[in-house]
């Protein structure tokens, strides 16, 4: 220790020189304390290792004497004559420093000023910030050598070796090996996400082998649910989330995004390389563009779509791909350099710029050409020559445009040359119409169209020779056939589709709570016959203003669809018939009838539908009667509500006999009994000739233009590939005037049909029909060789503007290759970060706790790593694996770390002295289950889990499906109830689950249905294994068989005396399983 009486002396002569640094002394250690920390926090970021604004550091106080630009900033033992001090205390924001946040606070501004006041004492063996770019996490890792010094009869692999040697360092005795059954239900928990059966229990205690662990592990690792446990995981940290939003405008994700989730669980159990994952997740449409398996997996690019705002969109591409597969935080760097990493505010822009082309299609499946039921959800680049722009201090309306930023990686983190090349693509991915199943189904649908036309024909003949013959036996409605009946007393997802909405199924009907302006859709899987009758009962129960409920009918993948429904608006309820055509809705006055439409009262709507007549009644009255302006196609039916709360009690579905009259709208020439004059008959009769003329015509376009567009795609060109051109023209022309000429038929129809009012309107619109008709014969007469490809792909809207034109092919015929590019940057055997970060994940999710727990942010103001060296030797035997993370399971499940006791029972008083918080693993950590593995163990131990694999996601609604959890539709708006209430993921960011005891789990566990319901079909199940059983046993094999453990000789009396208070019987039974169930070690993986 240095003489205290000599302070004064060599204050002196620091004051006077102000060069000279005073060391501390013993008790002297305010600079360590109470200045060093505040310069750290807020000075370093711009006057460290990182950066030196002015020339000056602040890292060291022989660096801050030393000074920059404005010469020295600290003089000692006068901190007014400091310009650090003027600096932090300024008053003016341009001078003051921190130059962004809040000012330093007054205590902190106090303790600067008191230690320069004291001559700014300092450490001797004071240092500067180490350079930023030899940060741990920033240097690739090397295999380290496997400590040998440790206790090596207690290891089991490599992994032991590096735990045991912190052991030794720390002074800690390791907790002996879990219980063999503790063992399988947390490893089986753990790698299938479901608690083992009493039956895989037995047989792993009866094999004795060595063997017997790597056995279980096998057989788990080959389950196929083990996709769908680890799916969830990385689900959470790639942040699936459904289609969701607000209204049309605020919309996030895709539709049919489960295409993703599905191959995350097929690449699983496959086994494919992490490696080849991220590949395929940034850049299968350059990689692979006619890979339909494999471009599933641009679904994470899909997942970042944000209709609202670009800005937003892609500052989310940016953070989350940076913190997913590198562990850094990029984000920070969006409005100045980062204030930790080397990453400047320009790299931030430079990555920005990879991903600026970027949009999302998605793309046909086999079978489906309506992009609204099915479709495979993918980026590509759209926008080859968008420049990208640094947004002064992150401003998007602020963008310094006299600097076009280019594609790069952060020069700190380069590996190799960073060259991204054009992909030139495949005409299949540039004409997605041309792939040869996408062509069948076009074929399909053409013929469909066909034999609905030839169908609608037919009756309408029917019906003039009915009405030509002397008048037939009146048929009633009720006497035709019932082709679908549901009283909506449980879900029947062989009738219905639910689209958006809240739909739950309660108190014997269907519900539906949902209210605003998303239309909540209930499709009907059956196609509905041509002529038909529907019947719908329902109360409406509220609604913030429109309260609308009814039917659609003819909804097509094109946008049109007509509509009939009930509106209890306040200001103006009534019936209505409408229809929506080119993506705007018409209300036609004529298809209107104001009426009163009472909350909380049954309503009965029928719709009857005949050719483009329809007509609604309500509550047994004549409502609407209304004729389509268009000739009707064939389409879905739907049960909808706008903005309603409503129940719903029944619908049946019936074809329309010919024979029952339907009224013709209010404002036609009168007829007998409803029934519709010959004249009219005759002309319906032509119409519906033209209808199957356009419908063949068409049909033999799309046959045309298919030929046509899959010739583009030979190589060599058929020799015949211009005249397949104007074949295709040819044949689309041809359509379109037999089009023409069925909308001139209706036309005439029109006016044959109406009032002397009308009749001037209607013969305007014949007028411009007749118009449409002779331009399109003349154009038929030179078709050219111009056609319009078959639909493969539609463009996910990018704005309001975009048409239905602008969002089909052709697409370009390039990619920029900047995704793939930057995909191979990421998977570069050199690069320091993905094996870490997808290492420090797995071995989260099996021990409990990460390695760094900062999962996300490997950077320096991230924590870091408490098993350094067994962190980059997991992460090169992973990397050298093949990026195998079914080899990283076995080899962590099978280690001893991972197969040591939890309890701290027993444990030597050094552990919980030296490591109270278990961060050097002298204990396996016990951890509380994921949300969805306590709903999937309660179902599988009941024998009701639904063990198939994949599929569209399930509505929140159908809360009563026997599903895997992970398949329920999971979005911001909408979250299973029951999986709420323990931790479910967020969609925003779930890098690692909270963990949380509240009351509201063991409510649900108690209350809830499915608990309930679960409850008593162990305890049947139970009972039916072993009908004679005595109490004592039945006990014994409830506990096996929930908890995977034998009760103890107090719990077995407990329970014994429990359920005799409970009775007798299987209620009884049910209750304690209940109860059991309700046990803490059922929801704690121990």
């Amino acid at each position: 220790m240095r003489n205290r009486e000599r302070t004064p002396w060599l204050l002196a002569i620091w004051v006077i020189t102000g060069l000279v640094i005073i060391p501390l002394t013993q008790g002297d250690d305010q600079y360590l304390k109470q200045v060093k920390p505040v310069l750290q926090e807020r000075c370093y970021a711009c006057h460290g290792a990182l950066k030196q604004e002015a020339h000056l550091r602040l890292d060291t106080a022989a660096a801050a004497i030393r000074g920059g630009d404005e010469g020295v900033a600290i003089q000692a033992g006068n901190p007014d004559a400091s310009s650090l001090m003027a600096r932090i205390t300024a008053t003016d924001l341009a001078i003051r420093m921190p130059p962004e946040g809040e000012p330093l606070k007054p205590e902190q501004v106090a303790a600067i000023r008191q230690w320069i006041a004291t001559g700014a004492p300092v450490p001797e063996t004071e240092k500067p910030e180490a350079d930023p770019q030899e940060h741990w996490a920033f240097r690739p890792p090397v295999r380290p050598p496997v400590p040998t010094e440790a206790d090596p009869a207690w290891q089991r692999n490599p992994i032991d070796a590096f735990i045991a040697a912190q052991h030794a360092e720390h002074g800690l005795t390791p907790q002996p090996l879990a219980d063999k059954r503790v063992w399988l239900r947390r490893v089986s928990l753990d790698l299938i996400g479901l608690p083992p059966t009493a039956a895989e229990q037995a047989a792993f205690l009866a094999d004795q082998s060595d063997s017997a662990c790597d056995t279980v592990v096998t057989r788990l690792l080959d389950s196929p649910q083990y996709g769908e446990r680890w799916g969830r995981h990385w689900m959470d940290v790639w942040r699936y989330s459904d289609w969701w939003g607000l209204g049309a405008e605020v919309r996030n994700s895709q539709k049919h995004i489960w295409h993703w989730r599905d191959w995350i669980i097929e690449s699983l159990n496959a086994d494919k390389g992490y490696d080849q994952m991220l590949r395929e997740m940034l850049a299968a449409d350059e990689l692979y563009p006619n890979d339909l398996d494999k471009l599933r997996a641009g679904g994470f690019l899909a997942r970042q779509y944000f209709k609202f705002n670009r800005t937003s969109w892609l500052d989310e591409t940016i953070e989350h791909t940076s913190k997913a597969m590198l562990g850094m935080t990029f984000n920070c760097a969006k409005c100045h350099d980062h204030k930790y990493d080397p990453i400047s505010q320009v790299e931030y822009y430079q990555m920005r710029a990879i991903f600026e082309p970027y949009q999302v299609r998605t793309d046909a499946v086999p079978g489906v050409i309506d992009f609204e039921v099915d479709g495979i959800p993918r980026p590509f680049d759209c926008h080859l020559g968008a420049e990208t722009f640094v947004h002064l201090r992150g401003d998007d309306r602020n963008p310094d445009k006299t600097r076009v930023i280019e594609p790069m990686v952060p020069a700190f983190l380069s590996v190799g040359e960073w060259k991204p090349e054009a992909v030139a693509l495949p005409r299949e991915a540039t004409l997605p119409g041309t792939r040869p199943f996408v062509v069948e189904a076009h074929r399909q649908v053409a013929d469909q169209r066909v034999t609905a036309a030839q169908a609608a024909l037919k009756a309408v003949r029917q019906r003039l020779m009915d009405a030509e013959a002397p008048a037939p036996v009146p048929l009633p409605a009720g006497e035709a056939p019932v082709l679908v009946s549901d009283h909506f007393a449980t879900a029947r997802q062989d009738l219905w589709e639910p689209g958006d909405g809240q739909w739950t199924y309660a108190d014997g009907r269907l519900k539906q709570t949902q209210v605003g302006t998303t239309r909540a859709v209930l499709r009907l899987r059956q196609q509905p016959p041509v002529d038909f009758e529907a019947r719908l009962k329902y109360v409406p129960t509220g609604g913030t203003m429109w309260k609308s409920v009814g039917m659609t009918f003819d909804t097509q993948a094109s946008g049109y669809e007509a509509l009939a429904y009930l509106s209890s608006y306040a200001d103006g309820p009534k019936a209505q018939i409408a229809y929506k055509q080119g993506g705007n809705y018409a209300y036609p006055a004529e298809g209107a009838q104001t009426r009163s439409v009472d909350l909380n009262a049954p309503h009965e709507m029928i719709l009857r539908v005949r050719g483009t007549l329809v007509n609604l009644t309500v509550d047994g009255a004549a409502a609407v009667a209304y004729r389509l302006p268009k000739t009707r196609q064939p389409g879905a039916l739907q049960i909808i509500t706008f903005d309603a709360q409503a129940e719903f009690l029944a619908f049946e579905l019936r074809e329309l006999p010919a024979s029952v009259p339907l009224l013709e709208p209010r404002n036609a020439p009168p007829s007998p009994s409803g029934a519709v004059p010959l004249d009219q008959l005759r002309m319906m009769v032509q119409l519906g000739e033209k209808s199957l003329a356009t419908a063949e015509a068409q049909r033999q376009s799309v046959l045309a233009r298919g030929a046509a567009d899959q010739a583009r795609t030979l190589e060599p060109p058929p020799s015949d590939l211009h005249e397949r051109w104007i074949a295709a023209a040819r044949t689309e022309k041809a359509a379109t005037a037999a089009q023409r000429e069925e909308e001139l038929s209706q036309a005439e129809l029109s006016v044959l049909q109406a009032t002397p009012e009308q009749k001037a309107d209607r013969e305007t619109k014949r007028t411009a029909a007749q118009a449409a008709r002779e331009q399109a014969i003349k154009a038929l007469e030179s078709p050219g060789e111009t056609y319009t490809s078959l639909p493969g792909a539609l463009k996910t809207l990018e704005n309001n503007l975009e048409t239905e034109e602008s969002r089909r092919q052709p697409f370009p015929t390039s990619s920029t290759g900047r995704r793939s590019a930057m995909a191979r940057w990421i998977t570069d055997a050199r690069h320091p970060l993905p094996a870490r970060v997808a290492v420090n994940h797995i071995w989260s999710r099996h021990l409990g706790r990460p390695l760094v727990p900062t999962v996300f942010d490997f950077g320096r103001k991230g924590t870091p790593p408490t098993h350094s060296e067994l962190l980059d030797w997991l992460a090169v035997e992973f990397r050298e694996s093949g990026w195998s993370m079914k080899h990283l399971h076995r080899l962590i499940v099978t280690s001893r770390t991972y197969r040591m006791s939890s309890s701290n029972r027993g444990a030597a008083a050094d552990n919980l002295r030296h490591d109270p918080e278990n961060r050097f693993y002298w204990r396996a950590h016990p951890v509380r289950m994921e949300a969805q593995t306590v709903r999937d163990s309660l179902l599988h131990l009941a024998g009701e889990l639904d063990m198939r694999l994949g599929g569209p996601s399930i509505p929140v609604s159908q809360e009563d499906s026997r599903r895997r959890s992970l398949y329920f539709v999971h979005s911001h708006n909408e979250h299973e109830k029951f999986l709420s209430m323990f931790d479910d993921a967020s969609v925003l960011d779930c890098y690692r689950r909270t963990e949380s005891i509240v009351p509201q789990q063991a409510l649900a566990l108690e209350n809830s249905i499915l608990a309930a319901q679960m409850a008593e079909k162990i305890a049947a199940r139970l009972s039916a294994a072993a009908p004679m059983a005595a109490d004592t046993d039945w006990i014994r094999a409830a506990f096996v068989t929930v908890l995977s453990c034998e009760p103890t000789a107090e719990e077995l009396a407990i329970s014994l005396d429990g359920l005799a208070r409970l009775g007798s019987g299987e209620a009884a039974r049910a209750q304690f399983l209940l109860a059991l169930l309700n046990h803490n070690d059922f929801v704690t993986v121990r």
